[in-house]
C-alpha cells in the first residue's frame, strides 16, 4: 500500500475533501432541449444542488440537469457511443469511472484551450480527458452520544454491540469496499480486503441506504451510530447539529476525485466547456468549499485561513491517505458491484 506522492500531500495540507450525492432515476428529453441546453449527467441530491446554485451562474449557459447514478450514467454514454448526437454534454463520475470511460475514447481531449481555468489546476490532478472538480478522503463517522471513545479502526464495526448499528451508502460502495478493505489489511489496488472484511461484517446485520442523505437521516434518527464517509459530508452533518465526531483510522484513508468530462459526441460542446471552466473558477470552487467542506483542486481558488484549516489534514494524517489504483481497479469493477448487489447488500 502506497501513500499518495509528496504533490498531492502538500495540497491536502493546505486544502481538501468533499461530498457524493443520492442516487435519482436517469429521464430523457426531447431532441430540441438537449439542443437549445447543456446536459449535465450528475448525482441528485446537495451537490446538484450546488452545481445549479454555484456553477450554473457562472457558466453562462442554460442547464438541465439528467440525474442518477454513476453506474446508468456510464453505462448510457458507452451505449450511445456511435450515435452521432448523444444525449449528454457533460459527464460527473469519480476519477476511477471517469478513467473507465478514457479507456474506450468516448471522451474529448481536456486541455488549457477549451478549459482555461485548468491551467490552474493542481499537477497531481490533471490527466488529459477531464477536469478536476472536487477532492477528498473518506473517515469512520460516528455518533459520540453512543461511542464515546473515538473508534481508531473500521475492524470496530465487527463488534457484536453494534450489531444492526452500521450502515453504508449503496452509491459509494467503490470507495466502501476499499475503505472497509484498508482495515483488513488491504491497499487501494485490489477489492479482495474489502469484500471479505464485507462477508464479515454482513454477520453483524449492517444497514444500506440508497444515499448519503438517507445515512445522514438515519444517524440524526439514532438507526445507526457508525458509517464510512467523505470529511466533507462529516462536516455539514456537525453543521447541522448531528452529534457526530469523525477519525481518519490507523490504517489509513482512501482518497478520491470527482471530474467533469465531454462525451464525444455531445450535442453542445461549447456550452459543455463552459460549464466544465466553471466548475474550476476560483470563487465557485471558495463557494464549494464553504457549503460543503472540501477545498479547491485549483491554485489561485483563495481560502480563509479558518476555512482551510478547517477542511485540512493533519501532518499525520496525511501519512494515511491513499490514492485510487485505478489502473488494477479496472478490471474488477464489475466483480466488486456484483458482489456489493447479490452478496452484501441483500437482505440489509
Amino acid at each position: 500500500m502506497q501513500p499518495t506522492n509528496f504533490k498531492r500531500r502538500s495540497f491536502l495540507q493546505s486544502s481538501s475533501t468533499l461530498l457524493a450525492a443520492s442516487a435519482l432515476p436517469l429521464f430523457s428529453r426531447d431532441l430540441s432541449a438537449q439542443e437549445s441546453n447543456v446536459i449535465v449527467g450528475t448525482w441528485g441530491g446537495d451537490y446538484q444542488n450546488l452545481l445549479q446554485k454555484i456553477v450554473n451562474p457562472l457558466s453562462g449557459s442554460s442547464v438541465v440537469f439528467d440525474t442518477g447514478n454513476a453506474v446508468a450514467r456510464a453505462t448510457k454514454i458507452r451505449a450511445e457511443k456511435n450515435s452521432r448526437r448523444g444525449s449528454m454534454d457533460v459527464c460527473l463520475l469519480q476519477d476511477i469511472d471517469m478513467y473507465d470511460l478514457s479507456l474506450g475514447d468516448l471522451l474529448e481531449p481536456v486541455n488549457d484551450k477549451n478549459t482555461p481555468n485548468l491551467s490552474n489546476a493542481y499537477e497531481q490532478f490533471r490527466n488529459g480527458y477531464s477536469i478536476p472538480h472536487i477532492f477528498s478522503a473518506m473517515v469512520l463517522v460516528y455518533n459520540k452520544e453512543k461511542i464515546p471513545t473515538p473508534p481508531d479502526s473500521f475492524s470496530a464495526a465487527l463488534d457484536p454491540k453494534y450489531k444492526g448499528r452500521v450502515g453504508f451508502s449503496d452509491i459509494l460502495h467503490i470507495a466502501n469496499t476499499l475503505f472497509v478493505g484498508l482495515a483488513n489489511g488491504g491497499n487501494t489496488s485490489s477489492f479482495n480486503a474489502g469484500m471479505k472484511f464485507l462477508a464479515e461484517i454482513k454477520k453483524n446485520d449492517p444497514k444500506v441506504f440508497p444515499s448519503n442523505e438517507a445515512v445522514a437521516a438515519a444517524l440524526k434518527s439514532g438507526e445507526i451510530w457508525m458509517t464510512c464517509m467523505w470529511k466533507a459530508r462529516a462536516l455539514q452533518w456537525q453543521d447541522a447539529g448531528l452529534p457526530l465526531g469523525f477519525v481518519l483510522p490507523k490504517e489509513g484513508a482512501v482518497a478520491v476525485t470527482f471530474e467533469g468530462g465531454v462525451p464525444k459526441n455531445s450535442r453542445n460542446k461549447p456550452g459543455a466547456w463552459k460549464f466544465l471552466n466553471a466548475m474550476m473558477d476560483p470563487k465557485g470552487q471558495v463557494e464549494f468549499a464553504k457549503a460543503m467542506g472540501y477545498a479547491p483542486t485549483v491554485r489561485n481558488a483563495d481560502l480563509p485561513a479558518e476555512l482551510r484549516e478547517r477542511v485540512s489534514f493533519s501532518d499525520s494524517e496525511l501519512k494515511r491517505v491513499f490514492a485510487y489504483d485505478s489502473k488494477s481497479l479496472i478490471t474488477q469493477k464489475t466483480e466488486v458491484l456484483d458482489y456489493w448487489n447479490k452478496s452484501f447488500k441483500a437482505d440489509a
